[in-house]
Protein backbone atom coordinates (compact mmCIF):
# COMPACT_ATOMS: atom_id res chain seq x y z
CA UNK A 1 0.00 0.00 0.00
CA UNK A 2 2.97 2.30 0.75
CA UNK A 3 4.11 1.74 -2.80
CA UNK A 4 0.89 2.95 -3.92
CA UNK A 5 1.46 6.29 -1.82
CA UNK A 6 0.38 9.39 -4.70
CA UNK A 7 2.07 11.83 -2.18
CA UNK A 8 5.59 10.43 -0.65
CA UNK A 9 7.18 14.20 -0.62
CA UNK A 10 6.35 16.63 2.26
CA UNK A 11 5.69 19.42 0.08
CA UNK A 12 2.09 17.53 -1.40
CA UNK A 13 1.25 17.27 2.29
CA UNK A 14 1.20 20.87 3.59
CA UNK A 15 -2.00 21.03 1.83
CA UNK A 16 -3.57 17.98 2.58
CA UNK A 17 -2.69 17.24 5.76
CA UNK A 18 -4.87 19.73 7.78
CA UNK A 19 -8.21 18.45 8.79
CA UNK A 20 -9.71 16.18 11.11
CA UNK A 21 -8.91 12.35 11.32
CA UNK A 22 -10.32 9.34 12.48
CA UNK A 23 -8.97 7.14 14.05
CA UNK A 24 -10.15 3.54 12.63
CA UNK A 25 -7.95 1.27 13.14
CA UNK A 26 -3.95 0.72 14.62
CA UNK A 27 -1.52 -2.36 13.79
CA UNK A 28 0.28 -3.82 17.42
CA UNK A 29 -1.02 -4.87 20.68
CA UNK A 30 -5.03 -5.11 20.75
CA UNK A 31 -6.66 -6.02 24.05
CA UNK A 32 -9.39 -8.61 22.13
CA UNK A 33 -12.24 -10.71 23.82
CA UNK A 34 -10.91 -10.93 27.46
CA UNK A 35 -12.07 -12.07 30.91
CA UNK A 36 -10.48 -9.14 32.51
CA UNK A 37 -12.69 -6.80 35.33
CA UNK A 38 -11.31 -3.51 34.98
CA UNK A 39 -11.84 -1.19 37.66
CA UNK A 40 -13.76 1.43 36.10
CA UNK A 41 -16.32 0.48 33.22
CA UNK A 42 -14.93 3.07 29.73
CA UNK A 43 -17.16 2.85 26.63
CA UNK A 44 -14.80 4.63 24.40
CA UNK A 45 -16.50 7.43 21.93
CA UNK A 46 -14.61 8.69 18.99
CA UNK A 47 -10.82 9.19 18.94
CA UNK A 48 -9.37 11.63 16.44
CA UNK A 49 -6.07 13.94 15.47
CA UNK A 50 -7.22 17.08 14.61
CA UNK A 51 -4.25 18.90 12.22
CA UNK A 52 -4.01 22.63 11.89
CA UNK A 53 -1.32 25.01 10.15
CA UNK A 54 0.72 27.42 12.09
CA UNK A 55 0.91 30.19 9.98
CA UNK A 56 5.05 30.63 10.65
CA UNK A 57 7.15 28.53 9.61
CA UNK A 58 5.03 27.10 6.60
CA UNK A 59 5.90 23.14 7.59
CA UNK A 60 4.73 23.47 11.48
CA UNK A 61 1.57 21.72 12.30
CA UNK A 62 -0.45 21.92 15.24
CA UNK A 63 -1.94 18.55 16.52
CA UNK A 64 -4.68 17.97 18.73
CA UNK A 65 -5.60 13.98 19.43
CA UNK A 66 -9.24 14.38 21.06
CA UNK A 67 -11.05 11.00 22.86
CA UNK A 68 -14.21 10.80 24.56
CA UNK A 69 -15.58 8.10 25.91
CA UNK A 70 -18.44 7.66 29.02
CA UNK A 71 -17.88 6.09 32.44
CA UNK A 72 -20.69 3.62 33.48
CA UNK A 73 -21.38 2.66 36.74
CA UNK A 74 -21.41 -0.56 38.32
CA UNK A 75 -19.05 -3.57 37.90
CA UNK A 76 -20.81 -4.96 34.93
CA UNK A 77 -21.63 -4.25 31.07
CA UNK A 78 -25.47 -3.06 31.59
CA UNK A 79 -27.44 -3.48 28.64
CA UNK A 80 -28.24 1.00 29.18
CA UNK A 81 -24.47 2.30 28.11
CA UNK A 82 -25.57 5.71 29.15
CA UNK A 83 -22.95 7.26 31.90
CA UNK A 84 -20.93 10.19 32.78
CA UNK A 85 -18.86 11.58 29.34
CA UNK A 86 -15.30 12.66 29.31
CA UNK A 87 -12.94 14.16 27.09
CA UNK A 88 -9.11 13.31 26.95
CA UNK A 89 -7.00 15.90 24.97
CA UNK A 90 -3.34 15.99 23.84
CA UNK A 91 -1.94 18.94 22.26
CA UNK A 92 1.52 19.20 20.63
CA UNK A 93 3.53 20.91 17.61
CA UNK A 94 5.10 18.86 14.71
CA UNK A 95 7.42 19.70 12.40
CA UNK A 96 7.47 18.25 8.58
CA UNK A 97 10.83 17.19 7.51
CA UNK A 98 11.54 14.55 4.47
CA UNK A 99 12.70 10.93 5.77
CA UNK A 100 13.00 7.80 4.05
CA UNK A 101 11.01 4.40 5.40
CA UNK A 102 13.76 1.77 5.45
CA UNK A 103 12.77 -2.51 4.68
CA UNK A 104 14.68 -5.35 5.72
CA UNK A 105 15.69 -7.55 2.99
CA UNK A 106 15.46 -11.38 3.52
CA UNK A 107 19.08 -11.94 4.40
CA UNK A 108 18.94 -9.74 7.08
CA UNK A 109 15.43 -10.79 8.56
CA UNK A 110 16.11 -14.66 8.16
CA UNK A 111 19.04 -14.17 10.48
CA UNK A 112 18.27 -11.96 12.81
CA UNK A 113 14.60 -13.40 13.14
CA UNK A 114 15.10 -17.41 12.31
CA UNK A 115 11.47 -17.87 12.11
CA UNK A 116 10.36 -15.63 9.66
CA UNK A 117 8.79 -17.08 6.20
CA UNK A 118 11.80 -17.25 3.96
CA UNK A 119 8.87 -16.72 0.77
CA UNK A 120 7.29 -14.00 2.10
CA UNK A 121 8.66 -11.40 -0.57
CA UNK A 122 8.52 -13.72 -3.08
CA UNK A 123 5.13 -14.33 -2.34
CA UNK A 124 4.46 -10.44 -2.52
CA UNK A 125 5.93 -9.88 -5.66
CA UNK A 126 4.16 -13.34 -7.11
CA UNK A 127 1.06 -11.05 -6.27
CA UNK A 128 2.38 -7.57 -7.66
CA UNK A 129 3.15 -9.17 -10.81
CA UNK A 130 -0.30 -10.62 -11.41
CA UNK A 131 -2.61 -8.22 -14.06
CA UNK A 132 -4.11 -6.64 -11.58
CA UNK A 133 -1.14 -5.11 -10.03
CA UNK A 134 1.43 -4.64 -12.68
CA UNK A 135 0.06 -1.56 -14.18
CA UNK A 136 -0.60 0.04 -10.98
CA UNK A 137 3.38 -0.78 -9.21
CA UNK A 138 5.43 -2.06 -12.15
CA UNK A 139 8.50 -3.30 -10.14
CA UNK A 140 10.40 -6.37 -10.31
CA UNK A 141 11.28 -6.54 -6.79
CA UNK A 142 10.80 -4.86 -3.15
CA UNK A 143 12.49 -1.20 -2.47
CA UNK A 144 14.84 -1.40 0.25
CA UNK A 145 13.49 1.93 1.25
CA UNK A 146 10.75 4.69 0.50
CA UNK A 147 9.76 8.13 0.78
CA UNK A 148 7.87 9.77 3.71
CA UNK A 149 7.10 12.51 5.58
CA UNK A 150 8.96 12.96 8.96
CA UNK A 151 7.23 13.82 11.67
CA UNK A 152 9.01 15.44 14.29
CA UNK A 153 7.16 16.29 17.59
CA UNK A 154 7.58 18.96 20.22
CA UNK A 155 6.59 18.95 23.80
CA UNK A 156 3.16 17.96 24.68
CA UNK A 157 0.34 18.86 26.63
CA UNK A 158 -2.31 16.58 28.41
CA UNK A 159 -5.73 17.44 29.33
CA UNK A 160 -8.96 15.52 30.71
CA UNK A 161 -12.06 16.28 31.94
CA UNK A 162 -15.31 14.91 33.41
CA UNK A 163 -18.90 15.55 33.90
CA UNK A 164 -20.62 15.83 37.09
CA UNK A 165 -21.24 13.68 39.14
CA UNK A 166 -17.64 12.53 38.62
CA UNK A 167 -16.02 15.76 37.80
CA UNK A 168 -13.91 16.51 41.38
CA UNK A 169 -13.63 12.25 42.00
CA UNK A 170 -9.36 12.06 41.70
CA UNK A 171 -9.67 8.17 41.74
CA UNK A 172 -12.40 7.47 39.69
CA UNK A 173 -10.46 10.44 36.97
CA UNK A 174 -7.25 8.06 37.40
CA UNK A 175 -9.00 4.81 37.15
CA UNK A 176 -10.71 6.19 33.95
CA UNK A 177 -7.86 7.23 32.33
CA UNK A 178 -5.84 4.27 33.10
CA UNK A 179 -8.26 1.94 31.32
CA UNK A 180 -8.96 4.99 28.10
CA UNK A 181 -4.63 4.33 27.48
CA UNK A 182 -5.78 0.32 27.83
CA UNK A 183 -8.07 0.37 24.89
CA UNK A 184 -6.41 3.29 22.81
CA UNK A 185 -3.17 2.89 20.98
CA UNK A 186 -0.63 4.72 23.19
CA UNK A 187 0.50 6.91 20.29
CA UNK A 188 -2.64 9.08 20.89
CA UNK A 189 -1.20 9.73 23.85
CA UNK A 190 2.34 10.51 23.65
CA UNK A 191 2.19 12.11 20.08
CA UNK A 192 5.83 12.10 19.84
CA UNK A 193 6.09 8.30 19.09
CA UNK A 194 4.50 9.18 15.80
CA UNK A 195 7.91 9.71 13.92
CA UNK A 196 6.37 9.79 10.20
CA UNK A 197 3.71 9.47 7.67
CA UNK A 198 3.87 6.65 4.66
CA UNK A 199 0.82 6.91 3.02
CA UNK A 200 -1.81 10.02 2.32
CA UNK A 201 -3.98 11.29 0.17
CA UNK A 202 -8.06 13.55 0.78
CA UNK A 203 -9.08 10.27 2.35
CA UNK A 204 -6.56 8.28 3.91
CA UNK A 205 -4.00 8.96 6.11
CA UNK A 206 -1.47 6.25 7.68
CA UNK A 207 0.85 7.22 10.39
CA UNK A 208 3.59 5.38 11.69
CA UNK A 209 5.34 5.30 15.40
CA UNK A 210 8.59 4.15 17.13
CA UNK A 211 7.93 0.39 17.72
CA UNK A 212 6.75 -0.01 13.38
CA UNK A 213 2.90 0.04 14.29
CA UNK A 214 0.46 1.88 12.30
CA UNK A 215 -2.06 4.01 13.15
CA UNK A 216 -4.97 4.44 10.41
Amino acid sequence: MEMLNPYPKPKHWLGLLPGKWRLLYCTGRHIGLTLRQPSVRVLIGEAYLTISKVSKPNTTFSVASHISFTVMAGRDWAHDKSGVGGKLQVDSFFRLRAGRRLYLKEETISSKFPSATPDAQASVLKRLSSKKWRKAIPINKIPSSLSVAKLVSDEIDVMMSLNEPLSGNMEVAQKAIQEVRTQIPPEMFDLSKIICGTYLDSRLLVLRSVNGSALF
